[in-house]
């Protein structure tokens, strides 16, 4: 709990936000709820699908894809994945030169 509890504090004194724990109080417990839905998969799937080997380049790239939604959610983003998703899908619709509304 306190890791979260860190990064999002921690984002909010990097970029000097009067309220550095406003993003905590509101992020928390939704990003909170989406590691726990992450990381269990990602340790399951680790030590049944992943060769000894591999294991420790496979947790260190999963590591960097939950920072990065972690960035995200600071920015953007509500602390949950369906946010990640959406947001993740209006791109794509953008990039096809769609209207979004569509």
């Amino acid at each position: 709990m306190r890791r979260f509890d860190a990064a999002l504090s921690g984002m909010s004194i990097l970029q000097r936000k009067e309220d550095i724990f406003s993003d905590c109080k509101k992020k928390f417990w939704n990003t909170y709820k989406t590691g726990l839905m992450y990381w269990p998969f990602v340790q399951l799937s680790n030590f049944i699908l992943i060769p000894v080997h591999l294991r420790t380049a496979y947790t260190g790239l999963c590591g960097f894809v939950w920072a990065s939604f972690i960035c995200f959610s600071q920015q953007s983003g509500d602390g949950t994945a369906k946010s990640a998703f959406m947001w993740l899908q209006r791109e794509k619709v953008n990039a096809d030169g769609e209207s979004p509304d569509k």
